[in-house]
């Protein structure tokens, strides 16, 4: 009975498993079983896989989504924690053995997440929860005039806009951050549910949480194809205390080895960004604001995730469904000029593949700039980046056109 079973679904994931399979492969932390769920993969994926392990167990069914293979994962764990991966990303080799010596001094809590890095360019990544609590979400509370990611009077420590308590990590882990060369890294403990309107506080693939949990939240809901690790985690956030390490412990990629464009794409980017902002957009509703439709908060954040389906919608040639949604957003929100310029400029532009190509190409143009001027990244690599995605995207355009 091994302590920790890892849930990896996969689909299509042939230039990226390997990499996430030897991370595993690569902890520190040795008493677990890996059981990779593949959602009926036809690009060979099963070859890819290292049978070698005796701790891997392969389990395969049709198509029926990422979540529903999560699912059976769960049900076929034998663990007493359960942890998660995505194929297309990896653990630092230090990642269980932290989170196992975190449940061993604190047995009464029930889930544990880390930072994690974001790989946006070459030797290039930023800490990603850290910047949502300390730009993104703060952004849209002042947009909104929310006081509830205010910093507590006299600190300046981000994540206290989300946590209630900070605490340097005792004997029981600080010789292993010390070791992944991160020696102040801080334990964050509260009750962050309400906090969750604001997005995304953690990530699925650096979660461990106890088996047990699972009986209170449930299982992933199966009727959506994207984003509903966001209800899951919310759910865990809503019935127990949140407790996060300031140790990076995983790297999200969005290319696969070599900096080459993933040969299947994130459930949130590319042609699938539109399902997932819809996705975002009915999870807010479910969690948040069906319950509480007075709540002027709440209605205002709402007016955000409409804009941001509108964009999606737009960015991707809905037509339709980019009006419906800033017609919505400028109703809720008459103040958001976003929202106002974009909707006039799709009720000028009634060809769908103009306005959503000229939109593209605005964005991309806006992310160059704003790499360069952050110094992210050079011109050669923008500019590769670029042409990397055109090259990938031109079959399927090609495809779209047909039908």
């Amino acid at each position: 009975m091994p302590d920790v079973s890892i849930i990896l679904p996969t689909y299509n994931r042939a230039d990226t498993i390997p990499r996430a399979i030897e991370s595993v492969r690569d902890q520190t932390f040795a008493d677990w079983e890996l059981i990779i769920v593949d959602d009926g993969s036809t690009d060979g994926t099963a070859e890819r896989i290292n049978k070698l392990d005796p701790r891997i167990r392969i389990l395969r069914q049709e198509n029926q989504g990422c979540y529903v293979a999560r699912n059976s994962g769960i049900a076929a764990a034998k663990g007493r924690f359960i942890a998660f991966l995505d194929s297309d990303d990896e653990w630092l080799p230090h990642f269980l053995e932290i989170a196992m010596a975190f449940f061993e001094w604190s047995p009464s809590d029930y889930f544990l997440t880390t930072e994690f890095l974001e790989r946006v360019g070459p030797e290039t990544f930023i800490r990603h929860d850290h910047y949502n609590v300390s730009t993104e979400f703060p952004r849209v509370a002042r947009a909104v005039g929310s006081r509830m990611l205010d910093l507590p009077s006299g600190e300046t420590d981000d994540y206290l806009r989300v946590y209630s308590t900070r605490e340097r990590l005792g004997a029981w882990g600080r010789a292993i951050a010390e070791r992944a060369g991160h020696p102040n890294a801080a334990l964050y403990r509260g009750r962050i549910f309400e906090k969750m309107r604001w997005g995304y506080l953690n990530w699925l693939p650096i979660t461990v949480l106890r088996r047990e949990a699972i009986d209170t939240v449930g299982l992933f809901p199966s009727h959506y194809r994207t984003a509903a690790d966001f209800r899951f985690l919310a759910q865990l956030c809503r019935h127990f205390q949140a407790n996060m390490i300031t140790l990076p412990s995983a790297i999200k990629h969005r290319d696969a080895p070599g900096d080459k464009a993933l040969a299947q794409d994130h459930l949130a980017t590319g042609p699938n960004e539109y399902r997932y902002a819809r996705a975002k957009l009915a999870l807010f509703d479910d969690m948040f604001w069906n319950e509480r439709r007075g709540d002027k908060e709440l209605s205002a954040i709402r007016a955000f995730r409409l804009l941001y389906a509108g964009r999606t919608a737009l960015k991707w040639g809905e037509l339709e469904a980019a009006r419906m949604h800033l017609r919505d957003t400028c109703a809720a929100a008459p103040h958001l000029w976003r929202a106002r310029l974009l909707r006039l400029w799709v009720e000028m532009v009634p060809a769908s593949r103009v306005a959503s190509a000229a939109y593209r190409w605005a964005l991309r143009l806006g992310n160059m700039r704003g790499f360069l001027r952050a110094r992210k990244a050079s011109a050669g690599a923008c500019l590769g980046r670029v042409v990397e995605r055109i090259r990938k995207r031109a079959p399927e355009v090609a495809k779209n056109r047909q039908h």
